[in-house]
């Protein structure tokens, strides 16, 4: 039985119920009639447990609603109620059967099997036998309210609360429906609130809010014996527990996200793009590293420094031994030597050759290279400017790789010949060249110079980043000195530039994607809020939403994940493409792209849901 006794409702200023005392039937059907916005569904919310924020009592079989959390409310609905809507408030993606199976999910004292055979005996017996495994999309609106019925009445409940179950329907449904009620209120109390004047034929009685309090219009006499009817409800307590196991929560979990899968999708391969990119930008620095040390590998001369002992014939320094100590004492240098001129050379290519009178020693940091590369270290090579390869053959470029001859006067006085690979050109408007260090130092020790009197001493810089460093270094010791300190400087700024607009642009492709798919969940989340609604009226908790709806995230975790997988292999076989280097994919960076797509994708699906889980029935129906 449903009684309120000094009820008072209100929102702000505006009274709905004062001092409203009523008994409703233990049976039969009674409408409760009146405009919109009279309050009638005000009162049906506060008797469903929706709202519990009233003054007075409502009591059901001697038990105080108003007494009850939000948890045991939802306990008492499914235990005593089932609710009848007029949007049918049905799960769009589920077949007609699904939908009443629902309703009966919670029940654990039965079996799956049995739970079926009562599912199907409520459609048969409701004209729906062959719709069962429609999807609910494609059902007549008469339909989807016979299927609402029958999800309210698979639990056996004691009360049917109907709101406005004939609004959305036509004549002919209507009379189908209302009569399928009366048929229901023979054994059950039916609570209808309805504004149809044509539905109040059906009721056994008929009440309506009039200045704040119920007033009854019509009331048929009790034409049977009622019975108190049996709410499991009992000292505050709820005696039914309402549980989902894992396998319901596993498959209405797997349903619900193959029904959003498109939007999942999307916002996964968003989210996995973002955290790839992310993870690929981390990446960059060893890329930038490697292709440093390529370009150092090739361009190994940018190491090579001079610093002249004579300009214009004039020493630098009285003491030029102390000079080239200072140096050679430097740490961060090494293959520190003396250079001189060299007198009366030749070139010779084939029946071809080039005198070379004076040579002096060149300050490899001023030259830059037409084609072709500087002689490395032990390679016997020499490159030579395009005024000698012009002198020496027709075809300058032709010559780069091969052999030519480089003559000298050793200390004998003698001619000395040295077979040397051409290795390039450089841009030299003179008749230059460049040896590979090792062997200019071998001419050196076995030609006739004069050793007293260095031209020049050549280093080279261990570290390719400290080149700098060097140069300021010595400059600032008032030591003359030609190195590539400006070229290394442009160099590294370019690369440490282009470090810092990668790293910007991929925490914009996190976060834009980030936000995007946030966007995305929160539109999915948006259309869901009457379906978390509905699961709380028919009696799910917090917790038994929670299973289904976190289950949900950790599926769209896991595809966000794969396909993160997928496109951090995809962004290596573009690097390697590109730069020729791969992200190198290793277990760290593995690990960083699960924890960062785990991390968003469960803390944003996460986020969402809770506030979705937290809306208010009411509002939730509402929306």
């Amino acid at each position: 039985m449903v009684i309120l006794k000094n009820l008072f409702k209100s929102f702000g200023e505006v009274k709905i119920c004062d001092d409203v005392n009523y008994t409703f039937r233990e049976k039969g059907l009674t409408c409760f009639f009146g405009p919109s916005g009279s309050g009638k569904t005000t009162i049906f919310n506060l008797i469903a447990g929706f709202d519990r924020s009233y003054k007075g009592e409502i009591e059901v079989n001697d038990s105080k609603l108003n007494g009850l959390s939000i948890e045991d409310l939802c306990k008492y609905r499914f235990n005593n109620i089932g609710f009848i809507f007029q949007n049918y408030n049905l799960f769009k993606g589920y077949t007609a059967l699904e939908n009443v199976l629902m309703g009966i999910h919670l029940e654990s004292d039965i079996t799956e099997g049995e739970k079926l055979k009562r599912a199907l005996d409520l459609l048969n017996s409701l004209g729906l036998e062959e719709q069962k495994n429609q999807k609910i999309e494609t059902l007549s609106g008469g339909q989807k309210q016979r299927v609402s019925i029958a999800r309210a009445l698979i639990n056996e409940p004691n009360l049917i609360l109907a709101d406005e179950p004939t609004g959305a329907l036509d004549s002919e449904s209507t009379k189908a429906i209302m009569e399928i009620l009366k048929d229901i209120s023979k054994t059950k109390q039916v609570i209808m609130i309805s504004h149809d004047e044509d539905v109040l034929e059906y009721a056994d009685e008929v009440i309506e809010l009039d200045d704040n309090k119920i007033k009854v219009i019509f009331k048929k006499e009790k034409d049977h014996e009622e019975v108190a009817i049996a709410y499991e409800v009992g000292d505050g307590k709820i005696k039914k527990e309402p549980k989902l196991d894992n396998k319901t929560a596993k498959s209405i979990s797997l349903k619900n996200f193959k029904i959003h899968m498109f939007k999942f999708i999307l916002a996964a391969v968003i989210i996995a793009f973002g955290s790839s990119a992310f993870v690929a930008s981390l990446s960059t620095k060893k890329i930038t590293n490697n292709i440093i040390n390529d370009f150092k590998t090739k361009n190994f001369f940018y190491n090579i420094g001079t610093v002249p002992t004579l300009i214009n014939g004039e020493k630098v320094t009285e003491d030029i031994s102390e000079l080239y100590d200072d140096i050679k004492a430097n740490e961060n240098l090494e293959n520190v030597y003396y250079q001189y001129d060299l007198e009366n050379l030749k070139i010779k290519n084939g029946d071809k050759s080039i005198d070379i009178p004076v040579k002096v020693p060149t300050a490899i940091a001023k030259e830059t290279m037409a084609y072709g590369n500087i002689p490395m270290t032990n390679k016997n090579e020499i490159a030579i400017s395009s005024n000698v390869a012009n002198r020496i053959t027709d075809d300058i470029k032709g010559l780069i790789g091969k052999e030519v001859i480089f003559e000298y006067i050793n200390k004998d006085g003698e001619s000395e010949e040295v077979k040397v690979i051409v290795s390039g050109l450089t841009n030299s408007i003179y008749q230059d060249f460049i040896l590979s260090d090792d062997l200019e130092g071998k001419i050196y020790e076995n030609a006739q110079i004069d050793k007293e009197n260095p031209t020049a001493i050549s280093f080279t810089v261990k570290d390719f980043e400290k080149i700098p460093d060097v140069e300021k270094e010595l400059k600032s010791n008032d030591i003359g000195v030609f190195t590539k300190a400006n070229e290394v400087e442009a160099f590294q700024k370019s690369f440490t530039s282009l470090l810092k607009l990668y790293t910007v642009l991929s925490y914009l492709i996190l976060i834009v994607g980030l936000v995007i798919s946030a966007i995305i969940l929160y539109r999915v989340t948006i259309e869901r809020y009457t379906e978390i609604g509905t699961l709380g009226a028919l009696g799910y908790t917090k917790s038994n939403i929670n299973k289904i709806i976190f289950r949900e995230s950790v599926y769209f975790a896991g595809l966000s994940t794969i396909i993160a997988f997928a496109s951090i292999f995809v962004f290596d076989l573009i690097y390697k493409m590109q730069f020729g280097y791969g992200i190198e994919v290793n277990f760290v960076s593995i690990a960083i792209l699960v924890v960062i797509n785990l991390g968003l994708t469960i803390g944003l699906s996460g986020f969402i849901n809770n506030k979705l889980v937290k809306t208010e029935i009411v509002a939730a129906l509402k929306s």
